[in-house]
């Protein structure tokens, strides 16, 4: 590989490593991609350095993903008629896509905006936004268990003290009764 090649092969990682870890001290927690990637690249050669099987195999699976590609098959086995056929039948189909892609380029503006691109810089800001979150919705759920629990205790309490004033009717109209009675 070339050192342009390299080059932009490890700025590529560098890039997809601050996405991952972020500000955080990735060097310190995890090993660097290329270092890693390196050394399995190199074990595997060793390994395989002066097996023909293998550097044979090597070669082969590259004709082998050649022959078993859809688009290789096709083109082995369609005519140009038939590969025109195909283009239009499915013509809607293909304006409806070109469409999107027109939409999709008009849209790209909104994508490249500074806001989009500063994100990565909040990161740490969203974690603890994330957090007190959590922490708000783990607190409403105990806000919402003790209210159910005050509810039912309230509804109880309700209940008992009808089945009390439905005793005390009873008591009374008995007493009612029996006053009447003795009045006759």
């Amino acid at each position: 590989m070339a050192d342009h090649e390299l080059d932009s092969l490890e700025s590529r990682l560098d890039f997809i490593e601050n996405i991952v870890f972020g500000n955080s001290e990735k060097d310190a927690f995890y090993p660097r991609c290329l270092d890693k990637l390196a050394n399995i690249h190199e074990k595997i050669s060793t390994s395989t350095k002066n097996k023909k099987r293998i550097s044979e195999i090597y070669r082969k699976s590259k004709d082998l993903q050649k022959y078993l590609d859809p688009a290789y098959t096709d083109e082995m086995t369609m005519s140009e008629e038939a590969k025109e056929e195909v283009i239009l039948a499915e013509e809607e189909f293909l304006r409806d896509q070109a469409k999107h892609l027109e939409n999709m380029e008009e849209l790209k503006p909104a994508l490249d905006s500074e806001h989009l691109k500063a994100t990565p810089l909040f990161t740490e800001k969203f974690e603890a936004l994330s957090q007190i979150q959590i922490k708000q919705q783990d607190q409403t759920s105990n806000l919402t268990e003790e209210a159910r629990k005050m509810l039912a205790t309230y509804n109880n309490i309700i209940t008992l003290v009808s089945r009390q004033f439905v005793q005390w009717d009873e008591i009374l109209t008995g007493m009612e009764a029996k006053r009447l009675k003795s009045q006759d």
